[in-house]
């Protein structure tokens, strides 16, 4: 043999290795856990252990190892693990060649929806150290694939969307409307001048009394005339001139109103002190403030008079810009209007006559089932008064609809108009549906309503932080929190007697993951029933990948 032959032969011997490990790499135990991988939060993630037996791993030798979650449509690679033989100088994961050993590596793959019937496979290359000369051994070559998990269970997806709120359409079929005027007096004096009943205010509210008595919607309550007298001189003579007052300007609204069947009613409310405070805090007198404080220092009428009036340089201003307003009889009246009935505002609705009130057209959305007609009537609503309400409510049934983005146009639109805690509830939400958790938790921080709470859960639901999720969901979202902690007596609990599409499902799931097949397929059957399209749903869950032979599932 010559010296060239023989090297040759020693460099193709000292390559071996790699022909024996990727012979031999059956032998070489690999699992996931779980085996069928779960989505948490945004990922899915796995643990992978390997265990290498003894005297396989050759000392020159280096494996690369991909988990590659593949699907129909795609695949995703994880980051590769590295393992070296003892004779290798890097930094990889060492392996004994006479012990061999078990190591875990931890793996995590953004979550893909059509990744839900998949395998997790472990491809592994080898190649050997840079002391092997050969260059066909000095890059990576295949080695093969070995397949370590089934499928992606996404029960997490199976929690309802966000929680939102409507504004209050305020909308009451019985409104009662109230109509007011004075009419004011001379000091000391209980006359009604004519002039007086022949002022503006007078004259509305006359109109106001004559159209809702007139009117066969309108309920027409009791005229009541209240008497005042300013707080200067002495209180009881005060208390009888506002008697008189009241008495008499009962007796003129009579004779303006003469031959109407209306109710009234005289009461004497004797020195106006609220009035005077009221009068005062609005005008613009020197020491107002002092004047202020006289009066939440004094209870006694007569002293609180005598401590203003030492007031000198300002009484005078208070004797000709307050006390002539409160020399008065007050005459209120309030009328029950009923409006339309529901069919009338519906009938309206359909006829898009444009007659409707902003809260006829909130409250008329409530009386519909239909998602679509709610955006079409919530739509007309917020184009026609450009409210803050409207466009909330119209978020929320966009995002009932499933149109998330339209939703989140609507919700901003709001947000432009109000700012309130119901507003940011579900701008919240609808980042939510976005996928945005951390502009949802902007808008949640300081929020107490049930329903931002429940947000807050959600968003710790798809963080994966599951304790923080079951402290703060309720019913059927946090039964889906327990089938996912693996407590599912709590979730049966959770659930209760809900009778729904959804609960039937997750029923379903529940009984697979005990064993239950048979009664998973009657629970199945229930869901499918209320809700057709959860037969095409549960085709593609992995959770129920053991009966997909089956007759029982194929005749669902």
């Amino acid at each position: 043999m010559t010296l060239a032959l023989a090297a040759a032969t020693v460099m193709l011997a000292g390559c071996n290795p790699y022909n024996q490990m990727q012979k031999h790499l059956d032998e070489v135990d690999a699992y996931a856990t779980p085996e069928v991988l779960a989505l948490k939060g945004q990922n899915v993630e796995a643990e992978i252990t390997y265990t290498f037996p003894k005297k396989y791993f050759r000392e020159e030798m280096i494996l690369r190892v991909t988990p590659v979650l593949v699907f129909e449509g795609g695949e995703i690679a994880g980051t590769p693990k590295y393992f070296q033989g003892e004779d290798v100088r890097d930094n990889y994961t060492p392996v004994s060649w006479k012990e061999g050993g078990v190591f875990t590596q931890n793996v995590s793959f953004p979550y893909d929806e059509r990744a839900a019937i998949s395998t997790l496979e472990l491809r592994v290359e080898g190649r050997t150290a840079d002391q092997c000369r050969s260059d066909k051994y000095k890059t990576f070559g295949d080695f093969g694939a070995v397949p370590v998990a089934q499928g992606v269970s996404a029960v997490q997806n199976l929690a309802y969307m966000p929680y939102m709120m409507l504004m209050d359409h305020n909308y009451s079929r019985v409104v009662t409307v109230t109509g007011e005027a004075d009419i004011h007096y001379n000091i000391n004096s209980s006359v009604v001048r004519q002039n007086q009943l022949s002022q503006e205010q007078i004259a509305l509210f006359e109109e106001f009394i004559r159209e809702n008595t007139a009117a066969e919607n309108v309920a027409m309550g009791t005229i009541y005339a209240k008497g005042y007298a300013s707080p200067d001189g002495p209180e009881n003579f005060n208390q009888k001139l506002s008697a008189a007052r009241s008495q008499s300007g009962e007796k003129a609204m009579q004779n303006s109103l003469k031959g109407l069947d209306v109710q009234y009613d005289a009461a004497a409310y004797g020195e106006d002190w609220e009035g005077f405070r009221e009068l005062v805090e609005a005008s613009n007198i020197a020491d107002k403030d002092l004047i202020l404080q006289v009066l939440s220092m004094y209870d006694s009428a007569a002293r609180r008079e005598q401590e203003i009036k030492n007031l000198a340089s300002v009484y005078s201003e208070i004797k000709e810009e307050i006390l002539p307003a409160l020399r008065r009889t007050q005459f209120v009246a309030s009328a029950d209007v009923t409006g339309r009935d529901d069919a009338e505002i519906l009938a309206a609705i359909e006829a898009q006559d444009g007659t409707l009130r902003l809260d006829e057209m909130l409250y008329a959305a409530t009386l519909v089932d239909d998602c679509g007609k709610k955006v079409e009537i919530y739509s007309a609503a917020a184009k026609k008064y450009n409210d803050a309400a409207a466009y909330n409510n119209l978020a929320v049934a966009l995002v009932m609809n499933g149109d998330i983005d339209a939703a989140k146009k609507a919700i901003d639109k709001a947000a432009s108009l109000n700012s309130n805690p119901v507003i940011a509830n579900n701008l919240a939400a609808v980042a939510i549906a976005q996928g945005d958790l951390e502009t949802a938790k902007k808008f949640l921080a300081g929020l107490n309503s049930e329903e931002a709470r429940m947000n807050k859960g959600l968003v710790a639901l798809y963080e994966g932080d599951y304790v923080a999720a079951t402290r703060d969901l309720k019913g059927y979202n946090l039964a889906v929190v327990e089938v996912l902690n693996g407590n599912y007596d709590n979730a049966r609990k959770a659930l209760g007697n809900c009778g729904c599409a959804d609960a039937e499902y997750l029923r379903a799931v529940i009984a697979m993951k005990e064993g239950k097949s048979a009664e998973a397929i009657e629970y199945l059957r229930k869901a499918i029933d209320k809700k057709e399209c959860l037969r095409e749903v549960a085709k593609s869950d992995v959770e129920f990948a053991r009966l997909f032979d089956t007759p029982e599932f194929q005749a669902l």
